[in-house]
């Protein structure tokens, strides 16, 4: 597959001669790009199980061969032509034989070949000449193949300007020879400069092969999270020592003698409920997480993990809640039932009556019906609080109406403050202490309640409340996003990286929901890019589309985008809008590294703009980017999206590098997944229009080049490696995919010299 060449960094660059040795165009023009299928024999074992009459028809070819439903007009389109280069009459179907014809013809690594069926694929009339109106007819199912909708409502005038660009003679058509030279001239794949010095590449892109064994990836994984590791350790300890402790004991009391380890069990998991319990909460207070991450403790304790390790504790909750509760029903309710009064007074002191305490009886006490409520209102939280169900797709959420989302996770979350007080009710009338140091449940919980009340009631030496005014709000209704700028609060600081809390008094009077800043510490403004992901995002945008009249339509393309300045002197007509913050993450700690690699997938790309639009800042008033205060020399971004009109959300930064970043700092790489891969016969059009296009990226519509597909993520941390030896490189992701591919990226690429340090968002 042909690699991205150096115009597709944003500048325009001229055509580079292709080489003659066909071995360098393996990839261009292969119409089996993207196909399910690796072999022959795999496409045969298809055919016989899934042709039912001897014959393949047209409608089945695509899915025999491995393409996808998407590509099934561009399957039709190679059918037709294929069944005309070998004479078959494609309304009978094909023959096994034929079919392995067919494959064949397209598995040729002849470019000669690939030409002549590209361009068969384009003469519809085998006039041996594409005119305008056929080069119309590709750019259609191009358009659709690669779902670019902005091509689609301007294909005249595109097929205008290529049919301009390959006609040389001015004849109106184009000719094979033309194609076949402008299709030479574009692609000097990447590959050649692996042909160069292949030794050394292939050495650096098989290096978690040929030199990651398991002894030096379990030192790096240990490195890597060594604060982790003690943390974790220190909390089991805790956690242990404290069951330990609470047995022991009861295990030396008249208690245990009639009740065994049921007792000592029960109080030992008590113990350590009672002891995350406090400590979850303390988890949950941001602003003080946040003040303690920029002192000396950051060096010790992984504040970055703070939410990772609140549900961590809550599982511990679960587990230790489900034992106290099996060991009481199961085990010292039943002995209790079935003991003598007698001999229970005198066993357990004056707390129990004469009178024999039943099963329903002890059910019935304070203790049993605190306890029995705390495991109703536990279970409801913790399952909706399930990633599954807490980032539910809508039509999930439809499906069951409020019970599950963000929404029902938020209300059922704020149900635990009953917990609390069912959890000092239930251990202060515990029948088996009889003091109130005995009963150490206030121990544990008083001060993270205090703690977390001062955040909610805004005393806290960290957060603030704002009510702010929105001086713009762009609206991009075919992706459902909104785009905020809101007027910055006087004292307001904060880090590039940082998120901050967001409530719409209109919408709901008490939910707040956490939203990176896409602004610059520098700006003199806030802003916030908000996906419709839920209900509440949802209602968000009807607001703000509705407060955008018909009159701020624009569109571009089949982009259309809502946009409205707020004069803040007249009466605001915006939803109004309360923020508590700022918070830290992970990504403020982008300043400790000479290098940096951003990686922001779909709206993960938040945190990394803020990070871009702070180091273009420097760059435009040519500060030093060696200083201490902001030491980043390099930055590559990549913004993997799967829509197109994704990048209007970030539109103007992209400009702004390509305009004012002469200093080469930031390199921006954005990737459309929904595209085929360069050289592909899909988007071969595409690339030639985006050479005859250089100032305004027809994909993008910036000054910076889209680029096709996924990146190739090896390849990335090779060419960092080459390019920054000895260097700390820092790698911040963001993004709803699993994070597991790019730790382990960062673990395989470090060495000696050269060091990958990897941090992801809580997305």
């Amino acid at each position: 597959m042909a690699k991205d060449n150096p115009a597709e960094r944003g500048e325009p660059s001229p055509p580079v001669a292709g080489n003659k040795k066909e071995h360098k165009h393996l990839h261009l023009l292969s119409f089996l790009n993207g196909s399910f299928a690796n072999s022959w024999e795999e496409v045969a074992e298809k055919f016989r199980g899934q042709v039912e009459y001897v014959k393949l028809s047209r409608d089945e070819f695509g899915a025999c061969i491995g393409m996808n439903e998407d590509s099934k007009y561009f399957a039709h389109e190679l059918f037709d032509v294929l069944s005309k280069r070998k004479k078959v009459e494609p309304e009978k179907g094909i023959t096994l034989q034929q079919l392995k014809v067919f494959w064949e013809e397209l598995d040729k690594d002849d470019l000669d070949t690939r030409l002549e069926i590209f361009f068969d694929l384009c003469d519809k009339n085998d006039d041996n000449k594409i005119s305008k109106k056929e080069v119309e007819t590709v750019l259609k199912w191009t358009a659709s193949a690669n779902k670019l909708t902005s091509i689609e409502k301007q294909i005249e005038s595109y097929a205008s300007m290529i049919v301009k660009e390959l006609d040389p003679d001015g004849n109106g058509f184009i000719e094979i020879e033309h194609l076949n030279l402008v299709i030479r001239e574009l692609w000097n794949p990447e590959e050649t400069k692996m042909l160069q010095h292949p030794e050394e590449t292939k050495m650096l892109q098989h290096q978690d092969v040929s030199t990651s064994n398991f002894v030096r990836e379990t030192i790096e994984i240990i490195n890597d999270n060594r604060k982790r590791i003690w943390v974790l350790i220190l909390w089991l300890a805790i956690n242990l020592g404290l069951f330990l402790w609470k047995y022991m004991e009861y295990k030396e009391k008249e208690t245990f003698k009639l009740m065994g380890y049921c007792i000592g069990t029960a109080k030992g998991s008590a113990e350590t409920l009672k002891f995350n319990m406090g400590l979850i909460l303390f988890l949950a207070c941001r602003g003080t997480l946040t003040t303690l991450r920029s002192t000396f403790l950051s060096s010790i304790f992984p504040f970055d993990d703070h939410i990772s390790f609140h549900m961590l504790v809550g599982v511990a909750i679960s587990l230790a809640t489900f034992v106290h509760m099996i060991m009481h029903l199961g085990c010292g309710f039943p002995i209790l039932s079935t003991c003598l009064s007698d001999k229970l007074k005198e066993i357990l002191g004056p707390n129990f009556e004469s009178k024999q305490a039943g099963y329903c009886d002890l059910l019935s006490s304070v203790p049993g019906v605190t306890g029995i409520l705390m495991v109703v209102i536990m279970a409801y939280s913790f399952t909706l609080a399930i990633p599954s169900l807490r980032k539910s797709e809508k039509k999930l959420q439809e499906s069951f109406h409020h019970l599950i989302g963000f929404n029902a996770f938020w209300y059922a979350h704020h149900l635990l403050f009953l917990v609390y007080v069912l959890l000092i009710l239930h251990g202060y009338f515990q029948s088996l202490a009889w003091d109130w140091l005995n009963r150490t449940t206030w121990v544990y919980v008083a001060f993270p309640l205090v703690l977390y009340a001062m955040e909610r009631l805004n005393i806290s030496f960290n957060e603030q409340k704002h009510e702010v005014k929105v001086k713009k709000a762009v609206v991009y209704s075919r992706n459902a996003l909104v785009a905020l700028y809101l007027t910055k609060p006087e004292g307001f600081k904060y880090e590039s990286g940082m998120y901050l809390f967001v409530k719409c008094k209109d919408i709901s009077k008490l939910q707040w929901h956490p939203f990176s800043i896409t602004s610059a510490p520098g700006d003199d403004y806030l802003s916030l890019h908000i996906l419709n992901q839920g209900d509440w995002t949802s209602e968000l945008m009807n607001r703000f589309g509705k407060a955008c009249s018909a009159e701020d339509e624009m569109k571009r393309g089949g982009i259309v985008r809502q946009e409205r300045t707020n004069d803040l002197r007249s009466s605001d007509k915006y939803p109004h809008i309360l923020i508590k913050g700022p918070y830290g993450a992970p990504a403020q700690n982008y300043k400790n590294y000479d290098i940096l690699l951003l990686i922001g997938l779909g709206i993960g790309a938040t945190p990394m703009i803020s990070i871009l639009k702070d180091l273009l800042n420097h760059v435009k008033t040519n500060a030093p980017q060696n200083t201490e205060k902001n030491s980043s020399k390099r930055a590559y971004f990549y913004w993997v999206t799967k829509t197109q009109e994704s990048f209007e959300w970030f539109k103007g930064i992209m400009n702004d590098v390509a305009e004012y970043d002469n200093g080469k700092v930031i390199e921006m790489n954005n990737h459309l997944s929904c595209m085929h891969k360069e050289g592909d016969p899909r988007s071969v059009f595409i690339t030639i229009l985006q050479n005859i296009q250089t100032e305004k990226d027809i994909i993008s519509g910036s000054r910076i080049r889209a680029r096709y597909g996924k990146p190739d993520w090896k390849k990335v941390f090779t060419d960092l490696k080459t390019k920054h030896k000895d260097c700390n490189i820092g790698v911040f992701y963001c993004g709803n995919a699993p994070q597991r591919q790019f730790a382990k990226l960062c673990r395989n690429y470090s060495d000696g010299s050269t060091k990958f340090h990897f941090h992801h968002e809580n997305f």
